[in-house]
């Protein structure tokens, strides 16, 4: 679990400097901001999967 722990840090670390890298005129982002957000459900998916099987 810690790892995937440590992968939605990243995850909201990648979107940080994306939100960043916008705000400081670097081009936008809302394509990779999608992918992001489609990497977020997947893991919160998988973490939720992984609960349910501890639990059982």
């Amino acid at each position: 679990m810690r790892f995937m722990n440590i992968a939605q840090g990243s995850l909201e670390e990648c979107r940080y400097y994306l939100i960043l890298g916008n705000d400081l005129g670097y081009g936008e982002c809302f394509k990779i901001t999608n992918q992001l957000d489609e990497v977020g459900k997947l893991l919160n998916s998988y973490i939720n999967a992984i609960n349910n099987d501890c639990k059982e």
